[in-house]
């Protein structure tokens, strides 16, 4: 598979997480409101031309004519760590396309640089890794409340560190300090945190 062909199947896995979970109102927000794309335009005045994302998430209140909460996804099927570089451009991207209450993240395969996750930090992007199957080690025991709670130094390795290996965890998340073990966990909180009313 060619890189652009692997780049664009991963894009699809993740919009159909995106739009699966959202169907299926595990978001907590109403789909009629709701308007998931690919690879959608979006003006920028600075270059007077669009810049196209590769998958962005559109709420729109009633009778509005036009999003009031605006998420652009980047996703990145990378065989090395993802450089700063690469989190910097995606931040100018976002504030080309300006507005309030516009969220960026990246989803990724690879690690990323901990000066790139530093970068996200401190620039309010979230950053989501999916694990490989090859890196996910499932173990089967009894669960206790300390087995559930999220780990800071866990979450942090699992982002930065390539061949990172997964205990019965493929997704990770972190959007500031926080972190996130799911996408609803993920979606409920960045919503909340942009003063949208999530219905549950």
């Amino acid at each position: 598979m060619n890189t652009t062909a692997k780049g664009n199947a991963f894009e699809n896995k993740v919009f159909n997480h995106i739009n699966n979970e959202l169907e299926d109102n595990s978001l907590g927000l109403n789909p009629t409101s709701c308007k998931v794309f690919k690879k959608k335009a979006y003006y920028s005045k600075d270059r007077e031309a669009d810049i196209i994302v590769d998958i962005s998430i559109e709420v729109w209140l009633p009778n509005a004519d036009k999003w009031s909460i605006l998420w652009v996804w980047e996703c990145k099927d990378l065989s090395k760590p993802l450089p700063v570089d690469d989190v910097e451009e995606f931040k100018a991207k976002l504030n080309q396309i300006g507005g309030v209450n516009i969220k960026g993240s990246f989803a990724l395969t690879s690690s990323m640089q901990k000066g790139a996750l530093n970068y996200a930090k401190n620039h309010g992007i979230s950053v989501v890794r999916f694990l490989p199957d090859n890196q996910v080690k499932h173990i089967f025991y009894h669960m206790t409340p300390d087995m559930i709670r999220l780990n800071p130094n866990e979450f942090n390795k699992a982002i930065t560190t390539q061949n990172f290996t997964g205990v019965n965890r493929f997704f990770y998340s972190i959007d500031g300090d926080d972190l996130f073990g799911d996408w609803i966990t993920l979606f409920k909180s960045t919503l909340k945190g942009m003063d949208y009313p999530i219905t549950s």
